[in-house]
């Protein structure tokens, strides 16, 4: 077991090595690629979940050999004092034997440790699909937070230079004495402030790329633009809370991958109780002798049937401690029902919510865009000077939608993955 775990862990390597080597990624990056990029399944993730699949797997091997021929060579030197009745005294009597031996039936031994082998492979391809779905999720929101990085760096990019007009011309008046010195401060600390934000919103541009290109196993290629989805999806209609429930308890990966490790268990606390049960196998063996005698056989073919008569201690504790890994098993089983529960409450009432919001960030939006046209008039006329402000107010509400947009988008997708599938399967139904 350890070679065979020391040559998955040396395919895993060879993947991230083959993963080093793929194609770059664009400098304007579309949102459907990174999702295909997801699928793939080349990041770390993934290939850790597809080691422990193929651990499983390994298992089934050591399952198969149960009933498998075993062949021994036996070497055997022996000091003997022969009968009284022989003869011709010769101490010697060694012997050289080969011994094949093959179990024909274990009684359900076997048949259930490979059922629970079966079980566990199927949890865990449900598992590396469920590693997917999730991935899809956390990369998607690493993706519209460079989007939002982008926009918060304009935003304050607006906001600076407006804060710097008033504090410019503040310290025109002040020079004039039209204005306190207090008045002057007050604009500094304000343009002090804005410019504080800049420096930090200029940062996140660099650190929101950094931790999308990790989490594509991609350190070294940070995207320079990218390119949004269609958010047409996001005008989908909520479906209805039971109905939504009822298919994500019955097509979440979790709780299916869960249900099978039940029945893995379930499976070896049979194979317990029929670890000792009877066997029946045949043997034969071929033997040579040191010293022959018309009493020794130079082979032999046997059928033999054992039933054990007594169970010792350390045979119940097999059978007690695959009952308490069942009984775990199924109390798990419990527990991820009732956070999945929670979870598509919680997701179903965001989207309601993010909807409400839709509407909020639409009237924002028009009022602001309206309110800068007005300040422009104004602007013209000299009878305002709040233009700057206006551009600033106009890019917080952009700013805002954009926002209330990802978060609806990712709202959806948790929706997909906690039952099961992908958005665009989600939406195909």
């Amino acid at each position: 077991m350890c070679f065979i775990r020391r040559l998955f862990l040396a395919i895993a390597l060879l993947s991230v090595h083959q993963l080093s080597l793929a194609e770059a990624l664009p400098e304007k990056l579309e949102f459907n690629l990174v999702m295909k990029l997801i699928d793939e399944g080349q990041y770390y993730e993934s290939l850790l979940a597809r080691s422990e699949l193929e651990l499983a797997k390994s298992d089934k091997l050591l399952v198969d050999g149960l009933k498998d021929f075993s062949v021994n060579l036996i070497a055997l030197a022996q000091y003997v004092k022969p009968s009284e009745v022989i003869a011709e005294e010769i101490n010697d009597d060694h012997r050289l034997s080969l011994v094949l031996n093959k179990t024909l039936s274990d009684f359900g031994f076997s048949g259930e440790k490979s059922e629970a082998v079966e079980a566990r492979i199927s949890a865990a391809k449900l598992l590396l699909e469920q590693i997917r779905l999730s991935k899809r999720v956390d990369v998607a929101s690493k993706f519209f937070d460079i989007k939002l990085s982008d926009l918060k760096f304009s935003l304050d990019n607006e906001a600076i230079a407006t804060a710097y007009v008033k504090y410019n011309k503040t310290q025109e008046r002040n020079d004039l004495k039209q204005v306190s010195d207090v008045e002057l401060l007050e604009a500094e600390f304000e343009y002090q402030k804005v410019r504080a934000q800049r420096y930090k919103s200029e940062t996140m541009q660099r650190v929101t790329r950094a931790r999308f290109a990790e989490s594509l196993s991609r350190p070294d290629e940070l995207p320079d633009e990218v390119i949004l989805p269609d958010f047409k999806f996001t005008e989908r209609k909520r479906p209805g809370f039971d109905e939504l429930l009822k298919l994500a308890l019955s097509n979440n990966l979790q709780i299916r991958a869960q249900q099978q490790l039940i029945e893995a268990a379930s499976h070896e606390l049979a194979a317990s109780r029929k670890k000792n049960g009877s066997v029946l196998s045949t043997e034969f063996e071929l033997t040579e002798y040191s010293n022959d005698a018309p009493s020794k056989n130079n082979w032999r073919a046997s059928l033999k049937y054992s039933v054990p008569l007594y169970e010792n201690d350390a045979d119940k504790a097999v059978t007690a401690r695959a009952r308490a890994e069942w009984q775990k098993q199924n109390a798990k089983l419990m527990h991820v029902k009732s956070e999945i529960r929670q979870q598509v409450l919680e997701v179903w009432q965001e989207i309601y919510v993010l909807k409400a919001r839709q509407d909020i960030d639409k009237v924002a939006e028009d009022y602001r865009e309206l309110y800068q046209d007005r300040s422009r008039a104004y602007y013209e006329m000299e009878y305002r000077t709040d233009l700057g402000d206006s551009f600033v107010r106009v890019s917080e509400a952009r700013l805002e939608k954009f926002k209330n947009n990802f978060n609806l988008a990712l709202a959806w997708m948790k929706l997909s993955m906690l039952t099961g599938m992908t958005l665009e399967e989600y939406l195909l139904q």
